[in-house]
């Protein structure tokens, strides 16, 4: 299991909105995702303030580390992706912590949506969600998601960029850090500022 912890003295400001993005793994070679998201209430930016992969595909290990983060963060919203096995997952966990758990079907459209989202809450200058820097620090996670972000492709059908792109990920890679990224900013979700061509590439990730 890798994790980063960006608050060593595990300090948590009880007025903070903090929102769980879970990846959950579809086979054995993937990893179950998990990133918190965190709006503090002094702050207009939001911070990645822990990240963490699990290398099994177990499911009830995925479901138990939601429950045991939430007993400490007490979340006010966690989302997961219910495409395949993360379908069950969400159903054990909407038993367990009730409305608070969200689920999310991927679609071309919703995860086109979800993608440019995240891409605008990274580069606007307000409000802005600021992630771990991959130069500065050396943890094996932060430099995953560096590298899983530079994976990210979109492809046009046709080549026509007024409609909706396929998201995808280099074949070699893989882009369960950023897909949960990608869930928990659904919460901030920047309605009615997106771009019409859905440009996902050129991610801003300097930090």
């Amino acid at each position: 299991m890798k994790e980063l912890k960006l608050k060593p003295n595990g300090d948590i400001n009880p007025k903070s909105q903090l929102i769980l993005g879970v990846d959950v793994a579809r086979t054995g070679r993937d990893e179950t995702a998990l990133v918190i998201l965190e709006k503090l209430p002094f702050d207009d930016n939001i911070f990645v303030s822990y990240m963490e992969t699990l290398k099994t595909p177990d499911l009830n290990m995925a479901i138990g580390r939601v429950m045991y983060l939430d007993k400490f963060f007490n979340f006010k919203k966690i989302v997961v992706d219910t495409t395949g096995l993360g379908a069950g997952v969400t159903d054990v966990l909407k038993a367990q912590l009730g409305g608070k758990v969200e689920g999310v079907w991927y679609t071309q459209k919703i995860k086109a949506e979800m993608f440019n989202n995240l891409k605008i809450l990274l580069m606007r200058n307000n409000e802005r969600l600021v992630i771990p820097d991959h130069i500065t620090m050396t943890n094996p996670i932060v430099k995953k998601m560096y590298y899983q972000f530079l994976s990210i492709t979109q492809e046009y059908k046709d080549h026509d960029a007024t409609r909706l792109p396929t998201i995808s990920h280099e074949s070699r890679s893989h882009d369960d850090i950023v897909n949960a990224m990608a869930l928990a900013a659904t919460y901030f979700s920047v309605k009615g500022k997106r771009n019409k061509t859905y440009n996902i590439g050129g991610f801003n990730i300097t930090g």
